[in-house]
């Protein structure tokens, strides 16, 4: 199996990266649970990125979070 990474490298300045950085911080914030601030970072890369099976994008995302 191809390691989705590999196919959708975002650098930290992309928009996508961006996007899931700053949802998960604003919504810890304002006091969302990890579980609900992570859920909500998955659903805006995956509209950034449709092509990724749903199953892979904690995987990808994980490593951009604190």
């Amino acid at each position: 199996m191809t390691d989705v990474r590999e196919i959708v490298a975002c650098s930290p300045s992309a928009a996508c990266h961006q996007a899931v950085t700053r949802t998960y911080a604003q919504m810890r914030e304002n006091g969302a649970d990890e579980r609900v601030a992570f859920e909500a970072a998955q659903k805006v890369y995956a509209w950034h990125h449709p092509e990724v099976p749903r199953d892979r994008v904690p995987y990808v995302i994980a490593d951009w979070l604190p």
